[in-house]
């Protein structure tokens, strides 16, 4: 699948958290909510694992940011732009929604009021839940908090090289789970 910053396939994400755990797109519903190129592509083939901590799924039905909006009992006055982003789920302290133009997704922890940039991409997003469930067995059988380390911190590298998103930002979301994981408390 060309522009798209991880390579993975379906069959990689179900052989690590089954089936079950893995949604995708249907092309109908994602074409409707303006997705399209590599991010329609991924999304309808590929797919999005979920786990505890990682609560997302590929897009379908009602899932713009304007239709929570309208759902709310009060206004927080979104940007345009900002309505028509795509909620992709939730990180244990972020909510998480893809700008369908651009592809980026965004992670927010007050109701979209502010957000950052989390993701190049919804590949990127995937392979880092995919990388950090593969490497939890790992982590857990370390020797000690050292090995663990660099573990993490390999990971973590690997991911930035291609993606720089997720660590960017000192208080990204990532940077304090890859901390938690590296702890042992993800395992």
């Amino acid at each position: 699948m060309s522009n798209v910053r991880f390579s993975l396939t379906h069959e990689e994400i179900v052989s690590v958290f089954g089936a079950e755990q893995v949604s995708r797109s249907d092309r109908n519903e994602a074409e409707d909510l303006g997705l399209s190129g590599p991010t329609l592509e991924f999304l309808c083939t590929v797919g999005l694992p979920r786990m505890p901590k990682a609560e997302i799924s590929a897009p379908h039905g009602k899932v713009r940011l304007r239709d929570l909006e309208n759902a709310s009992q009060e206004s927080h006055g979104y940007s345009e732009e900002i309505l028509e982003w795509i909620i992709l789920g939730n990180l244990p302290g972020s909510t998480l929604a893809l700008d369908p133009v651009t592809g980026i997704v965004h992670g927010s922890y007050d109701d979209f009021e502010t957000h950052m940039p989390l993701h190049s991409d919804v590949s990127s997003l995937a392979y880092t839940v995919y990388a950090v469930k593969r490497i939890l067995p790992e982590v857990a059988a370390a020797a000690d908090q050292e090995e663990r380390d660099e573990l993490v911190d390999g990971l973590q590298r690997f991911i930035a090289e291609r993606d720089p998103l997720p660590f960017a930002d000192e208080d990204s979301e990532w940077n304090g789970a890859f901390d938690e994981i590296a702890m042992g408390m993800w395992t």
